[in-house]
């Protein structure tokens, strides 16, 4: 579970976990030329309020427990694909 960042009172966040840059380099252990494969990046955004702990600050009311109050997007990359070059020889 991730610490918390939103500030259910005030419907506020604080970015103060994870990276604001993603830079890396990342080689494929397993990699085998000969073989096709594809790669691709998933992220996971910090938590955020959602539209019903805005809506309860604005209009100044308690959700219910069964009431979600934060949400965390994830999104992920176009892939990569990698076809192994085939070298024919006639």
């Amino acid at each position: 579970m991730s610490p918390a960042t939103v500030d259910l009172k005030k419907a506020t966040l604080e970015n103060a976990i994870g990276d604001p840059d993603l830079i890396t380099v990342w080689k494929d252990p397993d990699f085998d030329p000969d073989l096709k494969a594809f790669y691709y990046a998933r992220v996971i955004e910090i938590p955020t309020p959602r539209w019903s702990a805005y809506d309860a600050v604005r209009f100044k009311i308690d959700m219910g427990k069964d009431v979600k109050m934060t949400t965390q997007e994830r999104a992920y990359t176009s892939p990569i694909w990698y076809t192994p070059y085939i070298s024919e020889v006639i």
